[in-house]
């Protein structure tokens, strides 16, 4: 792109890197007709030691059936539980360090739904 500032350069590619992994790229897709479970609520992050996070949620309604959740720190999967169950220990975390989590429910065909609210 002749003209524009290496920095602007640099922002618009970085952002559109940022962007792919939201797009579900790699990630299973539901088959057409095949419905994906709901995005779960209620997550929360509380403190459980200065290097672990206790990760909350309440059940994703059961229409289609969740057979697991998926639980991110930022980008990166940190853990996966069985549809029943609702909550995560992070650990491994670094002392007054900001981390932001998310939750997404993924039926038994393995295609993820929309992602939960981001935490703190």
């Amino acid at each position: 792109m002749r003209g524009v500032p290496p920095t602007v350069l640099r922002v618009l590619v970085c952002g559109a890197l940022l962007v792919l992994p939201s797009c579900g790229w790699g990630a299973p897709s539901a088959e057409q007709g095949e419905r994906l479970p709901a995005a779960p609520l209620g997550v929360t992050a509380a403190a459980g030691s200065a290097t672990s996070v206790h990760v909350m949620w309440n059940l994703a309604a059961e229409d289609p059936p969740v057979a697991h959740y998926t639980v991110y720190r930022g980008n990166t999967e940190v853990d996966e539980v069985a549809g029943s169950e609702h909550m995560v220990d992070v650990t491994r975390l670094e002392p007054s360090t900001t981390y932001l989590f998310t939750v997404r429910a993924r039926n038994s065909a393995g295609a993820l739904g929309p992602a939960s609210k981001r935490v703190r």
